[in-house]
């Protein structure tokens, strides 16, 4: 069952007609498309952080075109063998919600999902599945201690206290980061001396790592405009300059390796 908790006095809060109410009455409305934004402090609007409208839908185009669907068959196929399937499941930043929507398609699950990004959280909240979601901050997880049966995150910063707070006993978390050689073509066309990416899984001490899972395929970018949304998905796209991103204005089409690293650690 999913869990939340006011972000302000983490006791329970509770679905009453249109908004989220905890025993000491701080009141959180519902958005018309069904989110619950639960950030406080400056950073409440939830507009200003995190990815904008363009890049959220850039994104949702993007992965809707199947793309990265190596990695979703993967970690939809583990978790139908976790023993885990029919419980409750979180998608940590979980963006504008394509893999857990898939994954909700699949599974007899509870499936919350959380990003402090409002534009992606808007979006997720469209795609009427019957997923939980709101707005929230990975160092602060509103949700209650031992609540969740399995987690996945993709992509994001680490941040193992919440993790294993959330965490029920014997739980598992997914965890994936980019294999050495993915989009090397893409860093190829931007830079004089590409990198691989190193394939680190994340320092933990409350975590035992389980298994390795490391899977690899070629995709065929169709279009430039899948180019480039791709390219602003990637970190590459803030640190890169003016002039190395000036390299991509023609390529019309690219043939790269998708691969992908995925840990599982259960608690």
């Amino acid at each position: 069952m999913i869990k939340l908790i006011c972000p302000i006095c983490s006791e329970s809060i509770v679905k009453q007609d249109k908004s989220y109410i905890c025993k000491n009455n701080h009141c959180f409305d519902i958005a018309k498309e069904g989110y619950v934004n639960l950030l406080t402090g400056k950073h409440k609007d939830g507009s200003l952080i995190g990815d904008n409208k363009d890049m959220a839908l850039s994104r949702k185009r993007f992965l809707e075109k199947g793309y990265f669907d190596s990695l979703l068959n993967a970690i939809t196929e583990y978790i139908k063998a976790s023993g885990k399937a029919e419980g409750t499941i979180a998608d940590i930043c979980c963006g504008e919600g394509y893999y857990g929507h898939k994954i909700r398609s699949e599974l007899n699950c509870e499936l919350c999902g959380f990003d402090i990004s409002k534009e992606m959280i808007r979006l997720a909240s469209k795609r009427k599945n019957n997923i939980t979601y709101f707005v929230a901050n990975l160092a602060h997880i509103p949700l209650e201690s031992k609540s969740v049966d399995l987690a996945f995150h993709l992509f994001a910063p680490f941040h193992e206290k919440e993790l294993s707070r959330i965490l029920k006993d014997n739980g598992i978390i997914i965890t994936v980061v980019s294999g050495e050689n993915h989009l090397f073509e893409l860093k190829e066309l931007l830079y004089d001396t590409p990198y691989k990416n190193d394939e680190k899984p994340p320092l933990t001490e409350s975590l035992k790592l389980a298994k390795k899972i490391k899977i690899s395929d070629k995709v065929l970018l169709e279009s430039a405009e899948d180019i480039d949304a791709l390219f602003k998905m990637t970190p590459y796209y803030y640190h890169t300059s003016n002039k190395d991103k000036m390299k991509l204005a023609d390529i019309k089409e690219l043939s790269i390796t998708t691969e992908f690293v995925i840990y599982i650690f259960s608690k």
